[in-house]
């Protein structure tokens, strides 16, 4: 009875129970609590195999690493102590022809992580599959339009659809619209560079260099071999300012016929980094075929205006607010990441010779004094009279020579201008210059002026035409085609070297050397187009196409 007495007295008994609470409580903890260590330990892990492979598929998907992607990965998991056998990794690139313009790198790498208080749940490991992704493509793109504007680009087409500068227009303009629609601003710049015997970059941006200043009629320039080997122009070397003159014209009576070596009609200036469809097609809309054809010329202002020595002077027309803002520290230096700089390089024919102005007729007093009355403009030449150049009269020798009209056909001599001569009834009332050379090529051929001034001088009239001739042959000389070819071939080596993307047409070309430096120049032989009439635009769309891949909008 004792015995059951005690047992049920321990039964009722309370005392000592917090104690068995607090031991299960105790035990509970523990047991959430080193769940929780497991759980911290597995995050920890986690966090850090991510950061790994997060850094690991970045270095990978960069346009500037040259080593396999699946490589790089491997090799920065092994430097951080992780096991990369079992890592998965695809990679997907982009190209336009051979050009990678986009890589994308996914990669997931398995892990587990021991257990210390899961085991009491029979979970010996956490399992983990950590994942990541990245991507790398070309977002601000600058692109230089070079087009072909010479004479010849009035012809119609060897398919017969069309003159091929209506069919340029076309599809340039096209190329314009199809670039820049819904292109991000800022991200993508146009700059158009017409060309035919010169480029003329415009009184705008050539004032942003330093220049040589014998007039200021037209705003050319004259580039040596040397600046083919290298795409810079630099505004602290003076540029030699091209000669304005007349090429092309062998007329005896009118004065300004011929083609302009530099050409200062509406359309011809180049733009510069521009995004305004408007502007851009405008430009295209006012472009006319004249003049002969310098490709490497073309090509030299195309790539100075993607090579980095431009910011300045870009910067300079920002703020005068002829160029976008926008488009402030552009061209981008050259491996700028995520940048793109593309040429496209378009002609009908040819390189032909360059012509150029003799240093002593490009600048100084020429010996053409103009004498203007009436709205009559006569001219006379200093020529000393000799026995072969001789009016027949008793005056021996006389010092001006004068040859047009009020006179006709006269020739004659007097020792003074015709402001000064007594002869002339109206000399009072006239006006007289003496010409500087720039001033004269302004206003005439050098045909006419060898003709006229030169020419008919002489006594027999049998040897005007052929004095005339030699007369402009000598005052000016040429930079040959063959040493123009050599430049073009040089400079676009060059461009390729840096990364440029170069795309090159020949539209109806039929010179087979020409279609060879066309496919040479080309980045690569998917970046050549050889086309006929229409298919000038199937060419520009395919340019197109390709470029507007690598756009990103937001």
């Amino acid at each position: 009875m004792m015995l059951i007495s005690r047992i049920a007295h321990f039964r009722k008994d309370e005392g000592g129970g917090m104690l068995v609470l607090m031991l299960i409580v105790f035990f509970g903890i523990t047991i959430f609590g080193g769940l929780a260590v497991d759980l911290a330990n597995h995050e920890r892990t986690r966090t850090t195999f991510q950061t790994h492979l997060d850094n690991a598929v970045l270095a990978a998907a960069s346009l500037s690493q040259d080593l396999d992607a699946e490589e790089v990965v491997r090799s920065y998991l092994t430097s951080a102590g992780l096991d990369p056998s079992e890592v998965e990794i695809e990679t997907r690139e982009e190209k336009i022809g051979g050009i990678l313009v986009g890589r994308t790198v996914e990669a997931s790498l398995p892990a587990g992580l021991n257990t210390y208080f899961f085991r009491f749940f029979d979970i010996d490991t956490l399992g983990m599959t950590i994942s990541s992704e990245a991507t790398e493509r070309v977002e601000d793109i600058e692109i230089s339009l070079v087009l072909d504007v010479s004479g010849s680009m009035g012809d119609i087409t060897s398919d017969r659809s069309g003159i091929k500068m209506d069919l340029l227009k076309r599809a340039a303009g096209d190329f314009v619209e199809t670039i820049l629609s819904d292109a991000e601003e800022g991200r993508v710049s146009i700059s158009i560079v017409p060309y035919s015997t010169k480029v003329n970059p415009g009184s705008a941006l050539l004032g942003q260099y330093t220049v040589s200043q014998e007039h200021s009629y037209s705003h050319c320039v004259d580039f040596d071999a040397d600046d083919f080997t290298h795409l810079r122009i630099d505004t602290a070397t003076e540029l030699q300012r091209t000669g304005h003159f007349l090429i092309g014209s062998e007329s005896t009576s009118n004065r300004t016929a011929g083609q302009w070596v530099c050409r200062f009609d509406s359309g011809f200036a180049v733009t510069p980094l521009s995004s305004s469809v408007a502007e851009l097609k405008a430009q295209i809309a006012a472009l006319t075929p004249l003049g002969s054809t310098s490709i490497d010329m073309g090509a030299k202002w195309g790539l100075a205006l993607l090579d980095p020595s431009a910011q300045t002077p870009i910067a300079a027309m920002i703020a005068s607010g002829q160029v976008n803002r926008a488009f402030q520290g552009r061209p981008h230096v050259y491996g700028a990441d995520n940048s793109m700089k593309v040429l496209v390089l378009m002609t009908d024919g040819e390189n032909r010779e360059e012509y150029r102005l003799k240093p002593e007729f490009a600048s100084g007093q020429s010996d053409l004094t103009r004498t203007t009355y009436g709205g009559y403009t006569y001219y006379s030449v200093a020529s000393s009279e000799s026995n072969y150049e001789n009016d027949s009269d008793w005056t021996y020798p006389e010092s001006n020579f004068y040859a047009i009209h009020p006179f006709g056909t006269q020739r004659m001599w007097s020792n003074y201008t015709l402001a000064n001569n007594s002869d002339f009834r109206q000399a009072r009332m006239s006006t007289e210059v003496r010409l500087d050379w720039p001033e004269v090529w302004a206003e005439m051929s050098p045909y006419y002026y060898g003709y006229n001034m030169y020419g008919r001088r002489y006594n027999s009239s049998w040897y005007w035409y052929q004095r005339a001739t030699d007369f402009r042959d000598y005052i000016q000389w040429t930079v040959d085609s063959v040493e123009k070819d050599r430049r073009l071939r040089q400079i676009c080596g060059v461009a390729n070297a840096a990364g440029v993307v170069i795309y090159s047409i020949g539209m109806d070309v039929d010179n087979t050397n020409s279609l060879n430096l066309l496919k040479d120049c080309a980045s690569s032989e998917s970046h050549y187009f050889d086309v006929e009439g229409l298919e000038i635009q199937t060419a520009f769309d395919m340019i197109a196409a390709s470029i507007s891949m690598l756009r990103l909008t937001k």
